[in-house]
C-alpha cells in the first residue's frame, strides 16, 4: 500500500471529518469523510487573531490598548488597579491572572491559564471597536477577500455555568483556504507569523496571540499547571504555528516547508473525546511533505 493511501487510511482510523493540506499554495492532499461543516471548538481562537491582527491594521484597535477603554469597567472581580492593566494582548496570551469567574488567580502577564470567559471579551471588543458582528467581520474580513463562505458562528447551548459560548462551524478546506492567505501575507503582514512562532514569555511559552507555537521547548496543556518538559508536538516541524481544537482539530502552518495542514474531526463512542494520537499523525505528514 502506497504512503498515500496508508496516510488516508490513518485519517479515517482517526475518525477525520475533513482533511485538506497544501504545500507551496497548492493542494496535495484533499478528502472529505464527512460533508456537513463541523464545530471546530477552539481552533476559533486562531480565527479570532486573524481578525484582531486585520482589525489593528485597519487601525480599529491595538493589542496595547486597555481593555477598560473598551469594555465597562469593573467587568471583572479584580481591583481597579489590576483590571486597568488588562489589555488585549493579555487577553490573547491568556496571561490574565484570573480564574474563569473573573477573580484573583495569578500574576497577571506571566501565568498562563486557559480561560474561556476571558477569551469571550476579545469577540465583545472587536464587535465594538468595528460596529459589525461577528459574523460580518468574518465575512467581510476573511470569507469574501479569499472566494470562502463555509463559515458560520453559531451560538452554543448554555453549559453548566450559564455560559453561552459562540461557535464556529466550518470545514477543513476552508481553514485551508486561510492558512494559505495567512502563510502568504494575503491577509496580514508576515511580522505577525513571526510573532506567531516566537515563544512567549509567560509560564506557557508554547502559546502566543491565541496559536500554538511547537518552537517552545515546555508547554502548559489546558486545565493544568504541569509544565511539560518538551515541544508541543515533537514529531511536527520545529515552526509549526497551530489552532488546536477538541478532538485534535487543528490549522496548523509550516512556513519553511510552505505546508498548511487543516483537519477536522468527530467523535465517536470508541474515541470519546480524546485526541487521537498526534505523533503518529505528524510522522506520516513530515514524511509526505517536509
Amino acid at each position: 500500500m502506497s504512503q498515500i493511501a496508508d496516510f488516508e487510511q490513518l485519517c479515517r482510523a482517526q475518525n477525520t471529518a475533513q482533511i485538506s493540506i497544501s504545500q507551496g499554495g497548492k493542494v496535495v492532499f484533499d478528502r472529505t469523510f464527512v460533508k456537513h461543516p463541523i464545530d471546530v471548538f477552539a481552533v476559533q481562537k486562531g480565527i479570532l487573531s486573524i481578525l484582531i491582527a486585520i482589525a489593528e491594521n485597519r487601525y480599529f484597535l491595538e493589542r496595547y490598548d486597555a481593555m477598560n477603554h473598551i469594555l465597562t469597567p469593573e467587568w471583572t472581580q479584580l481591583s481597579k488597579p489590576d483590571e486597568a492593566s488588562l489589555t488585549v494582548e493579555i487577553l490573547m496570551n491568556m496571561t490574565t491572572g484570573m480564574d474563569e469567574r473573573l477573580k484573583q488567580d495569578g500574576v497577571i502577564g506571566r501565568d498562563w491559564a486557559y480561560n474561556n470567559v476571558a477569551y469571550q471579551k476579545l469577540k465583545e471588543a472587536l464587535e465594538i471597536q468595528t460596529g459589525l458582528s461577528l459574523q460580518a467581520i468574518t465575512e467581510q474580513w476573511l470569507l469574501e477577500p479569499l472566494g470562502l463562505s463555509d463559515m458560520t458562528w453559531r451560538t452554543r447551548t448554555a453549559d453548566r455555568a450559564g455560559h453561552a459560548f459562540s461557535a464556529i462551524y466550518t470545514t477543513a478546506q476552508t481553514l485551508r483556504a486561510i492558512g494559505d492567505g495567512l502563510l502568504f501575507e494575503s491577509l496580514v503582514e508576515s511580522s505577525y507569523l513571526d510573532q506567531l512562532e516566537t515563544p512567549s514569555n509567560s509560564t506557557n511559552p508554547a502559546w502566543s496571540l491565541l496559536w500554538w507555537t511547537n518552537r517552545a521547548k515546555t508547554h502548559q496543556v489546558p486545565g493544568s499547571p504541569e509544565i511539560i518538559e518538551r515541544a508541543l508536538l515533537p514529531a511536527a516541524p520545529e515552526d509549526l504555528i497551530s489552532a488546536r481544537g477538541l478532538l485534535g482539530q487543528h490549522l496548523s502552518i509550516s512556513r519553511q516547508h510552505e505546508l498548511v495542514v487543516a483537519q477536522t474531526r468527530v467523535s465517536s463512542t470508541q474515541a470519546g473525546i480524546r485526541e487521537p494520537g498526534q505523533t503518529e499523525f505528524w510522522s506520516a505528514v513530515t514524511g509526505l511533505y517536509c
